[in-house]
């Protein structure tokens, strides 16, 4: 595995923690012996996240931040990440201090073993219990709209191939991309796995959902889910 290595974090008012999480994958990509890029999604942030990671991108090439003009959501983030890529090997990681940068390499030897998309899963979490809820609920409507086969539907970290980067194009916008790249991979014939990864409580900041809008959220996700349901059943139609 001497393949280039792009990290990619989505990051939406991150001021607190963008510093320390670039950091912390810095010293773990400094130890393999690929080249490597460090993507920032700014997802129209209202505070310093992005004039912090262009204060360390001028110190260091290897960073690279990507600003949108507007709030394309978390799905919008990542479709910015795919798209801008240029290692072999992408990594599209939670920027808020969750997912920890240390199981990188464990996915890359996922991928190198001949996986195109692995999910990452939380086996032990460290979130509030609303989040912990929600989750459940996400799971459960995954499973019965998409057959999702995993555990863990709307993990922040998840790793990709060329082959799966090319392939798979985020089209719909909403605060979650694992739905919809584990379709898209379906659809192209992708090698989809899962692996455990270590979770911890947010670093600062705050979530992006809106979970005081509780009824709206639900009617967004069934829409997203109905959806995507529709694209995987048109293509066995085809098929």
């Amino acid at each position: 595995m001497n393949s280039r290595i792009t990290v990619a974090l989505p990051a939406y008012n991150e001021e607190e923690t963008i510093a320390k999480v670039l950091a912390e994958c810095q010293a773990v990509l400094d130890g393999l012996p690929n080249e490597y890029e460090l993507i920032v999604v700014d997802n129209c942030s209202t505070d310093r996240t992005a004039a912090t990671v262009e204060s360390l991108a001028a110190g260091d090439g290897r960073i690279r931040l990507i600003s949108h003009a507007e709030n394309r959501l978390y799905s919008g983030s990542c479709e910015t990440a795919l798209r801008s890529a240029t290692g072999e090997y992408l990594i599209i990681m939670d920027s808020d201090g969750q997912m920890v940068p240390s199981d990188i390499p464990l996915f890359l030897a996922r991928i190198d073993g001949g996986e195109d998309v692995v999910f990452g899963r939380r086996k032990e979490r460290h979130d509030p219990v609303f989040r912990l809820m929600s989750s459940k609920l996400f799971n459960f409507l995954g499973k019965a709209f998409l057959r999702y086969p995993f555990a863990d539907l709307n993990c922040g970290i998840r790793a990709f191939n060329r082959r799966a980067i090319d392939a798979v194009h985020l089209s719909h916008r909403i605060n979650m991309a694992n739905p919809e790249i584990y379709v898209k991979a379906r659809i192209n014939g992708l090698g989809i796995a899962e692996m455990n990864v270590q979770h911890r409580e947010r670093l600062g900041g705050t979530t992006s959902h809106d979970f005081g809008k509780s009824w709206q959220l639900l009617r967004e996700v069934l829409r997203y889910f109905n959806a995507l349901r529709r694209e995987l059943a048109s293509v066995k139609r085809v098929g």
